[in-house]
């Protein structure tokens, strides 16, 4: 396991884009049988395809009352940040309330450290925090648990601050939703499996969606804004250090969100 003192390392790699501008596409209506596994296998990916990039491909199809939604993770950067940041799919029949539910699989280390406020408070505020024996191996534990539960966001009455709720895997699986990620593959899979007839998740209609691909970090406020980060702090955070002493304050910076939005016309 790499150390947790360490996590940001990548980020500035994996995040040199951090939204991209929303795309219409034409949902291809597919006529063969797929099974939710976390493999392409079953996919017509030609037709299906919502865009073109060697980090993250998003692919989507509808076979009656059902979208089916497939993540292809290409890059080890992306995958990384995943495993860390997670991937929330958010999915609504309005553009308003685009973000108002969203699931997260794999959720992350970040987000299931929320499960434990007062150690997810320390990470977020405390340089040092990562650098305790007892926090590295809770992280380690953690990581443990990214394809056995997940993560369910929601922001209520149009609200922008989220609420994150954790459940076990097949606690999702309801009224036909399925998801699944291949474990033996190198880097990450997402397949998803959405009724359209108003299910308890997501609550959409065989209509015109809007799709988003979330990459969101936590906000890190790191206390004493009037010291200066040393060389060995800066390292600590960042995985690196730049070579010179930076103010503290730079550090409550938020690491870029990826979002990639998509407007599924259904035929």
């Amino acid at each position: 396991m790499k150390i947790y003192t360490n996590l940001l390392t990548l980020f500035l790699f994996a995040f040199l884009a951090s939204c991209s501008g929303t795309k219409q596409i034409t949902v291809h209506d597919s006529e063969s049988h797929i099974t939710i596994d976390g493999s392409l296998s079953d996919w017509d990916t030609g037709a299906s395809s919502l865009n073109d990039s060697d980090e993250i491909r998003y692919f989507a199809t509808r076979q009656g009352d059902y979208l089916y939604v497939f993540v292809d993770v290409r890059s080890i950067y992306k995958d990384y940040s995943i495993r860390q940041m997670g991937m929330t799919v958010y999915l609504s029949n309005s553009e308003d309330n685009r973000r108002s539910v969203g699931i997260g699989y794999p959720a992350g280390t970040f987000n299931l450290l929320r499960q434990y406020p007062n150690a997810f408070n320390g990470f977020t505020t405390d340089l040092e925090w990562g650098r305790k024996p007892e926090n590295i191996e809770l992280m380690t534990e953690l990581s443990k648990d990214l394809f056995s539960r997940v993560m369910i966001v929601e922001r209520f009455d149009g609200g922008s601050r989220p609420e994150f709720g954790f459940v076990e895997l097949s606690q999702v699986e309801i009224d036909g939703f399925e998801i699944a990620t291949d474990t033996d593959r190198r880097l990450l899979s997402l397949e998803m499996k959405i009724p359209l007839d108003g299910g308890s998740l997501y609550n959409v209609k065989n209509e015109d969606l809007w799709i988003g691909f979330a990459i969101e970090p936590p906000v890190f406020r790191f206390r004493e804004e009037n010291q200066s980060m040393s060389p060995r702090q800066q390292t600590s955070m960042y995985g690196y250090g730049y070579g010179q002493r930076q103010p503290r304050q730079s550090a409550r910076r938020t690491v870029p969100t990826q979002e990639d939005w998509f407007i599924l016309r259904l035929r």
